[in-house]
């Protein structure tokens, strides 16, 4: 049986683990900063009071702590692992961790850097990708074994170098957060009342309100270390300066500046014609599903 600690196991993405890894009939013990036993009875796995003493007779320790302080926590207890075992992390940013595990990891310790793009409202794997960010010489039969576990359960897996996935990460997650919560903050600063508006929205915006008000429910913290990926400071950088550009169009009345921004914009997006077709499904599956309700609710009045 594979023994496994899960550092930061008390929050939501560690508990996701626990419960997987329990499912998988593993040995799962975890550990949190704020002595949560009572996440670990409720999740059914055992609580590791001594978390250096677990940390040295573990097959696999995962890190789930925040990012800003998974570097520090791989530092302190990477050196006590034991040959043979697996250090993994999971983390939206992979540079600096993966560095601190290749570096305080002992000889014969292995190293999966490991990004999980779902979150942990997720029932399962099943439809999700996983990104691995295996270490040349630090990763070995761990690497086929994680990833054989993931991939049975339906999971798509991609692997990336360290410093490929944060370039990717930038605009994939820290751009796209970034820019969904600019949108809410705009509401806020134009005290502009969104369920009013909602009596009038067309689709798109119905979609696009939903998704802004989908990250505004979650986690500040988490959200606002994502933003510390190295590499999001340039994406948000460039996502500022062509929103002043294309406003300074729009407010000088330079109409044709403002088309030939959109024009070459969508010559290097590609396949735009493709992308109206699947959010013309998006759309419709929403029309479909607000007029089978109406529906219903009709049909229960009756």
């Amino acid at each position: 049986m594979v023994r496994i600690l899960i550092l930061g196991g008390t929050g939501e993405t560690g508990s996701w683990f626990a419960r997987y890894f329990r499912e998988k009939g593993w040995e799962v013990a975890v550990w949190g900063p704020s002595g949560r036993v009572e996440v670990a009875e409720r999740l059914g796995v055992h609580y590791a009071h001594d978390m250096m003493a677990e940390v040295e007779r573990s097959d696999v320790l995962l890190i789930s702590v925040p990012i800003e302080k998974t570097v520090d926590v791989i530092r302190q207890v990477a050196p006590r692992m034991r040959p043979g075992s697996l250090i993994m992390d999971v983390t939206s940013v992979k540079s600096g961790p993966v560095r601190a595990m290749k570096a305080y990891a002992p000889e014969g310790v292995e190293v999966l850097g490991t990004h999980p793009m779902f979150g942990p409202t997720m029932p399962s794997l099943s439809g999700q990708t996983v990104i691995l960010t295996p270490v040349e010489k630090k990763t070995g039969v761990w690497l086929e074994r994680i990833r054989s576990l993931f991939e049975a359960d339906g999971a798509k897996i991609e692997i990336l170098q360290a410093e490929e996935h944060d370039e990717i990460m930038a605009v994939v997650q820290a751009l796209t957060h970034f820019a969904y919560i600019s949108i809410g903050a705009a509401l806020k600063a134009l005290d502009f009342d969104v369920q009013r508006s909602q009596r009038f929205m067309s689709p798109v915006y119905e979609i696009m309100i939903d998704f802004v008000g989908r990250i505004l429910d979650q986690s500040p913290d988490l959200y606002a270390s994502i933003q510390m990926n190295p590499k999001a400071a340039l994406a948000r950088q460039a996502f500022v300066a062509e929103s002043m550009r294309l406003c300074e169009k729009a407010d000088s009345g330079d109409t044709e500046g403002f088309k030939q921004t959109m024009r070459e914009a969508a010559l290097h997006y590609g396949g735009t014609h493709e992308a109206l077709q699947r959010s013309d499904r998006v759309i419709n599956a929403r029309i479909r599903d607000k007029e089978r309700d109406k529906k219903s609710g009709g049909d229960q009045d009756d």
